[in-house]
C-alpha cells in the first residue's frame, strides 16, 4: 500500500486557519488548483506544488475524488521533475488507486503517461512499458493522434535505452507518421533524429543518414540551434561510420562553427576529436595531428580554469592517446 499525504497544514493555510464547508471547499479547490496551473506554466514549480497541495486538501474536504486524483497526479509530476523518484511513484500510485475506486481509470490517459514516467525514473522498466502501452491504447481508442504520438515516442525511448533498437525503430516510424499527418514539424524532427540514432546503434549508418538529413533541415527551419548542432554531430558520426569522410568533415565543420558561436568550449573540444578522427579515416594525417593538438590545447585551458577537474572524458583521453602515437 502507499502512504497517505498529509494535507491539513496546507488546507488551513488556504482557508485562513479554518476548516471550510464542503461547498466552500469545492469552490476554493478549483481556484487554488488553477493558481497552481498558472504558477507551473510560468516555471515556478515550487509555488505550483504549494497550490496543488492546498487544492488536494480542499478536494478531500469537498469529497471530490476526481479532483483529488488530479492533484495527486500534478504533485507526482513536480516530484518527478525534481528527481524525487520515490515520492513521485507514491503519489501517482495513489492517484491510480483512487481512479480505480471510481472506475474511471480508463478515462485518464495522462495518468498512464505520468505513471510510466515515474516508473521509468526508478528503473521499473517493465512497469513503465505496461503503463505507456495502456495509455497508448486509450489514446488510440479516443482517436487522439497527439497523445498517441507522445506515447509511441516514450515507448521508443525506453526500448532505445534498453538497446532494443528494432522495436525502437518500429515505434518511432509510427510516431513519425503521426507527426507528419498532424503537421507537427518539431515532433517530426524529433522522430527523425531518434530513428537516425537507432540506426547508428544498429550499425546501419547509411540508413541513419537518410533520417538525420531531413531532421537537420527541419531544425534549421525551426531555428533550433541546439538541436541543429546535435544533428550535425550525429550526421557526421553516421557519415564517418559509412566511411564517407568528406561528408563527415563537412557536417563536423558546420557544427564547430555553431559551438564557437554558442561559446561551448567543452563541446568544441570533443567535436575537434571527431574531426581529427575523420581526418585519420580520410588518410589526412597532418590535418589529424593539428586538430588533435587543438583539442588537447583547448582541453588543457579548460582544466586550468577548473583546477578540481582531474579526469578526462573518454573522447578527450582518445585525443591524448592519438596525439601521442601519430
Amino acid at each position: 500500500s502507499v502512504a497517505a499525504v498529509s494535507t491539513r497544514p496546507a488546507l488551513t493555510q488556504a482557508t485562513g486557519g479554518l476548516l471550510p464547508s464542503e461547498g466552500t471547499a469545492a469552490l476554493l479547490a478549483g481556484q487554488v488548483a488553477n493558481q497552481g496551473v498558472q504558477a507551473f506554466t510560468s516555471g515556478n514549480t515550487a509555488q505550483a506544488f504549494d497550490h496543488w497541495q492546498q487544492a488536494l486538501g480542499l478536494y478531500q474536504v469537498a469529497g471530490d475524488r476526481a479532483g483529488e486524483g488530479r492533484m495527486l497526479e500534478n504533485l507526482s509530476v513536480i516530484h518527478r521533475l525534481n528527481n524525487r523518484a520515490a515520492e513521485s511513484v507514491t503519489l501517482i500510485e495513489q492517484a491510480l488507486a483512487l481512479y480505480e475506486t471510481l472506475g474511471n481509470e480508463d478515462q485518464q490517459p495522462s495518468l498512464y503517461l505520468n505513471l510510466g514516467s515515474a516508473y521509468r525514473l526508478v528503473a521499473r522498466t517493465e512497469d513503465a512499458i505496461a503503463a505507456f502501452e495502456q495509455g497508448l491504447s486509450i489514446y488510440q481508442r479516443d482517436n487522439d493522434p497527439k497523445g498517441e504520438r507522445i506515447m509511441l515516442s516514450l515507448l521508443a525511448q525506453i526500448h532505445t535505452d534498453s538497446a532494443n533498437y528494432p522495436q525502437s525503430i518500429a515505434l518511432n516510424e509510427q510516431a513519425l507518421e503521426l507527426a507528419q499527418r498532424t503537421m507537427n514539424r518539431t515532433a517530426e524532427a524529433e522522430a527523425l533524429s531518434e530513428l537516425g540514432f537507432a540506426h547508428v546503434m544498429s550499425e546501419q549508418p547509411v540508413q541513419a543518414l537518410a533520417y538525420f538529413q531531413p531532421a537537420l533541415s527541419l531544425y534549421r527551419q525551426l531555428g533550433d540551434r541546439a538541436q541543429e548542432v546535435a544533428t550535425l554531430n550525429n550526421l557526421g558520426r553516421a557519415a564517418s561510420l559509412s566511411e564517407n569522410y568528406d561528408q563527415a568533415l563537412d557536417a563536423y565543420q558546420q557544427a564547430l562553427v555553431i559551438f564557437r558561436e554558442m561559446e561551448r568550449p567543452a563541446q568544441e573540444a570533443q567535436l575537434l576529436v571527431n574531426i581529427a578522427q575523420a581526418y585519420l579515416g580520410a588518410g589526412k594525417t597532418t590535418a589529424a595531428i593539428a586538430t588533435f593538438q587543438q583539442a588537447v590545447t583547448l582541453t588543457e585551458s579548460l582544466r586550468q580554469q577548473q583546477s578540481n577537474a582531474t579526469t578526462l572524458p573518454p573522447r578527450m583521453e582518445a585525443a591524448y592517446r592519438n596525439l601521442a602515437t601519430l
